[in-house]
C-alpha cells in the first residue's frame, strides 16, 4: 500500500484586542496624546503642632499657614514652622483679611463676635468689624452683616475700622429675596461676587461709594456649593447641582473632557490655574485637579474636610497635605471589563508597555505581574475582569488579547 503525505493546514487562533486606556479611572495620572503620564499629587507636610480636627485653613499672602481648630487658629510661618496657638475664642470659623494701610501690613482675623489683628508672628484683640466673611477690596473692608446675611457691608476707603456711615465713606446693600443669603465674598477683577444660597449677584464696588451698585443682568438664580467657589485665573468658577461654571461677566457652563464621572463636589481651593475640588471619582474620594485652561483633568486619591489655595494649596484629611501639579506614580484600573459581551471569554494575554506593576482579577483570582513589558501571558477563562496598572513613568499601552467562548 502506498501512503500519500498529506498536510492539513490549521487555522490559526485568531484573537479579538482591547485597547484599555482609553477608559478606566485614573489616580495621579494625566492623559496625554501617548498615554498617561504622573501628575499632581498630595504629599504630607511636615510640620510639627498640627492641631487636629481642622476646619479651615488659610494661606497669606505673605506665605504663612493658618488653620482653625476648636475655637482657636494657630500659625506656621512660610507653612513650614511649627505650628502654635496664634488667638482664640472664637464661636465658629473666623475670616481672614488681608489689609494693607499706609505703611502697615496685618490681618484681620474674626468671626463676626470676636476680631484679632495679626502682625507677623503677634496677634492682639481688636475692635470687631459688624461683618461675617470679610474680604479687603479696593482698600476697604466688605462683609455680610453680622444679623442679615441678606446684607452686604462696607468700611470707609483705606480704613477697615471705619464703620461711619457718612456719604462717601461706609455703607451697605441689601440684596434681593430671590438669591438668599450671601455664603461667601469672592474678588474677581474689578468685582466682588456674592456667591448666595441660590445663585451669584456680581457688584461693582470701585471707585466712590455714591457709584457702587449690583449687576441685574449677571444674576444667576441656581443652587450654589458655596464652598465650591474659588476664583481661579481671573475667573470664579464653582458647582451646582447641573455642573461646574464660571462667571466672566456672564455665567457660562464649564465643559472639561474627562469630568462626567466626577460627583459630589464639596469644597474646593485654586492655585496657578488649577482648580481643585473635593468629590467622588470611580467609587472613590478624589479630588480633581482641574486646568481651567487647557480643560482637562486629574485625580487624585483624598478626603479633605477643608482646603485653601493661594500660592500654594493645601488639604486637610486627618493630617496636613500640600497639592501640588507633580506626581512621582500614579495608578490606573479598570473594573469588570467584559469585551462587549456577556458570553465567556478565554483571556490569552496582556500587551503592556510603561507600567511597573499589572493585576488581573477574575473569578476570586488575582494574578500579579512585577515590571511587565510586551506580552504577558495570562490564561484565563471568565465572563469578566479588572485591571490595574501603576506607573512611575509613561503608561504607554496596555492591550487585551482574548477569544470568546460562548
Amino acid at each position: 500500500m502506498n501512503y500519500v503525505p498529506r498536510e492539513t493546514a490549521l487555522e490559526r487562533r485568531k484573537y479579538g484586542e482591547r485597547y484599555l486606556l482609553s477608559g478606566g479611572t485614573a489616580f495621579g495620572l494625566k492623559r496625554t496624546e501617548r498615554g498617561l503620564v504622573p501628575a499632581f499629587s498630595a504629599a504630607a507636610l511636615s510640620v510639627s503642632g498640627t492641631p487636629s480636627a481642622v476646619g479651615k485653613m488659610y494661606f497669606s499672602g505673605g506665605g504663612d499657614l493658618y488653620v482653625y481648630a476648636a475655637g482657636t487658629v494657630y500659625r506656621s510661618a512660610g507653612a513650614d514652622g511649627a505650628f502654635t496657638a496664634y488667638c482664640g475664642g472664637f464661636s465658629s470659623a473666623p475670616y481672614f483679611a488681608e489689609c494693607h494701610e499706609g505703611e502697615e501690613d496685618f490681618i484681620i482675623i474674626s468671626d463676626g463676635a470676636v476680631a484679632y489683628r495679626g502682625e507677623g508672628s503677634a496677634a492682639s484683640a481688636d475692635s470687631c468689624p459688624p461683618v461675617k466673611s470679610g474680604i479687603v477690596h479696593f482698600s476697604r473692608l466688605f462683609g455680610t452683616d453680622a444679623s442679615d446675611a441678606r446684607t452686604v457691608r462696607w468700611s470707609a476707603p483705606g480704613d477697615v475700622h471705619g464703620w461711619d456711615g457718612a456719604l462717601g465713606l461706609a455703607g451697605h446693600v441689601r440684596l434681593d429675596a430671590e438669591g438668599g443669603d450671601v455664603l461667601k465674598l469672592a474678588a474677581c477683577g474689578s468685582e466682588l461676587l456674592a456667591v448666595r444660597e441660590r445663585g451669584v449677584t456680581a457688584l461693582h464696588v470701585s471707585g466712590d461709594a455714591e457709584t457702587f451698585r449690583t449687576d441685574a443682568a449677571c444674576r444667576f438664580y441656581e443652587k450654589v456649593f458655596a464652598d465650591t467657589a474659588a476664583v481661579c485665573g481671573g475667573k470664579l468658577y464653582f458647582f451646582t447641582p447641573t455642573g461646574m461654571y464660571f462667571y466672566d461677566g456672564r455665567v457660562k457652563k464649564f465643559s472639561c473632557e474627562g469630568l462626567e464621572g466626577f460627583s459630589s463636589p464639596e469644597r474646593a481651593a485654586a492655585c496657578g490655574g488649577i482648580y481643585f475640588v473635593q468629590g467622588e471619582y470611580g467609587g472613590e474620594s478624589a479630588v480633581a485637579c482641574i486646568d481651567v485652561s487647557a480643560g482637562d483633568v486629574c485625580y487624585i486619591k483624598a478626603q479633605s474636610s477643608c482646603m485653601c489655595g493661594g500660592g500654594r494649596a493645601f488639604l486637610y484629611d486627618g493630617g496636613l497635605r500640600e497639592l501640588a501639579g507633580e506626581g512621582s506614580a500614579g495608578e490606573w484600573r479598570c473594573d469588570c471589563e467584559d469585551f462587549g459581551t456577556a458570553a465567556k471569554k478565554y483571556l490569552h494575554s496582556v500587551c503592556v508597555y510603561g507600567a511597573d506593576t499589572l493585576k488581573i482579577s477574575c473569578g476570586g483570582k488575582t494574578f500579579s505581574f512585577a515590571s511587565p513589558e510586551g506580552e504577558v501571558k495570562v490564561g484565563v477563562t471568565g465572563r469578566s475582569f479588572s485591571f490595574s496598572a501603576t506607573c512611575s513613568g509613561e503608561l504607554r499601552s496596555l492591550c487585551a488579547r482574548y477569544v470568546v467562548r460562548g
